[in-house]
């Protein structure tokens, strides 16, 4: 029997994106993912990390815009990545730029991806359902604590 006690939680996924209408259409498409969760949405750099910070664990799944006001994804990556607490959260990338040097710089801050969002919505939901699938059911998350 499963006490409330005993229940496994709902992973948690912090989405930060500062574009609204980016940000709804992200939204609809995770909850409309098959893989159970739980969503945080915040729309700039430094509420990302104020998130992170404020909750233990903070997010199991990171999926960070690159640019955004405050602190762009670079600046939040880098302090993700620098804090013992909260380097082992998967940061997923998101952004529309296709530019190399973005690419490498997330993966040389130690970004787990870097994905491309793409103007479709079927694509969008897709990507997002994968990203899901992969990191909430395939791979073995570090536990906290």
């Amino acid at each position: 029997m499963i006490t409330p006690t005993s229940r496994k939680r709902q992973p948690r996924v912090l989405l930060a994106e500062d574009d609204r209408t980016t940000a709804s259409l992200m939204k609809i498409a995770l909850q409309r993912s098959s893989v159970s969760h739980d969503l945080q949405m915040v729309h700039d750099g430094d509420s990302v990390i104020a998130a992170l910070e404020r909750s233990s664990p903070g997010a199991d799944l990171l999926l960070l815009d690159l640019h955004m006001p405050q602190k762009n994804g670079f600046e939040v990556l880098q302090h993700v990545k620098k804090q013992e607490h909260l380097r082992r959260i998967p940061v997923v990338m998101f952004s529309s730029s296709e530019a190399s040097d973005d690419i490498n710089r997330a993966y040389d801050l130690h970004a787990n991806a870097y994905v491309l969002k793409r103007p479709d919505f079927a694509d969008l939901s897709r990507s997002l359902d994968a990203i899901l699938h992969f990191w909430l059911r395939t791979a073995t998350l570090p536990l906290n604590g």
